[in-house]
């Protein structure tokens, strides 16, 4: 039973499963400072948002494997794939049918907030299923694989959990968002430098193979640095409540990435990506944390 558990948590990746959790949270934290918030619907929506998440590991994994990439990748805690395929715990098509299996699951729920919350839920929907199952065979060959998981896999979870608290859109949804978009557009980033001599086999159009590894660490400072004056931005002009500037006690986090990658010119992936992780986990902890406690103090 261990056995057949750990393999499991292999195949879907189980340690990337704590990213939809906070995504659900500081979208779910957004509603309930805006007055909209019920327990069932967040708990589904979780549900909803990690069989998604499960959902795109499992099939990149599979077209990972069939390009050949999985075969040459070296695989770490945080990049390379789970490897499943490779080491026969999982035969590729038994992945490819499990992803879409996953993938389906989520749609099902999906299709119930449709139908009991507002259709418009649509539109978001059909363009994050064609993020999970366009990523590895087409977008990752046309330079958009950062911001595609940005979008698809950072801020559409959090409008998407929003949405089906509230019932509806708003200009502010793409605020609350941006911070989500940039930080897992960075977490994509800084995972693809390992990986690129593999990605490069498949012909994969990723930033550090355009313009390699320091020019990828300059751009992920840039793109933080960017996250946080929109955040400052944001407060000042009343958008977001005072208290999301406590997301910047992590802000640290980003210099010292930075700094390590700076001494040498063969990064130490082992202390760079750890962080990285940390980084994107507390800034929307904290952010979460802000429109909660703004809330409880009203």
């Amino acid at each position: 039973m261990k056995h057949i558990f750990k393999h499991w948590a292999q195949i879907v990746r189980a340690q990337y499963l704590t990213l939809p959790i906070v995504l659900s949270l500081l979208g779910n934290a957004y509603a309930y400072y805006k007055g909209y918030f019920q327990w069932s619907t967040a708990i589904l929506a979780l549900i909803g948002l990690m069989l998604a998440h499960m959902s795109v590991n499992v099939i990149n994994d599979y077209f990972d494997y069939k390009s050949g990439i999985d075969l040459k990748t070296k695989r770490s805690p945080f990049s390379g794939g789970s490897g499943s395929i490779v080491e026969g715990i999982i035969k590729p098509k038994t992945a490819l049918v499990i992803g879409l299996s996953l993938l389906t699951l989520s749609a099902l729920i999906g299709l119930y907030f449709i139908l009991t919350v507002n259709w418009q839920l649509l539109i978001l929907l059909l363009i994050s299923a064609f993020f999970v199952i366009a990523y590895s065979p087409l977008i990752l060959k046309k330079r958009m694989g950062e911001w595609s998981a940005g979008l698809g896999l950072g801020a559409f979870p959090v409008i998407g959990t929003i949405f089906v608290q509230m019932g509806f859109y708003s200009w502010e949804m793409l605020v609350v968002s941006f911070p989500s978009a940039i930080l897992v557009h960075n977490l994509l980033l800084l995972n693809e430098i390992p990986d690129q001599e593999a990605d490069k086999t498949a012909n994969r159009k990723t930033f550090p193979i355009l313009y390699g590894p320091q020019a990828t660490i300059r751009y992920y400072v840039f793109l933080s640095l960017l996250m946080y004056i929109f955040i400052s931005s944001a407060v000042s002009l009343g958008i977001l409540p005072l208290l999301c500037i406590l997301s910047f006690f992590v802000a640290p986090l980003v210099f010292s990435i930075q700094k390590i990658a700076n001494k040498s010119e063969v990064l130490d992936f082992s202390k760079i990506l750890p962080l990285n992780v940390a980084h994107i986990h507390l800034t929307q902890l904290l952010l979460a944390l802000a429109f909660i406690v703004t809330r409880m103090l009203k």
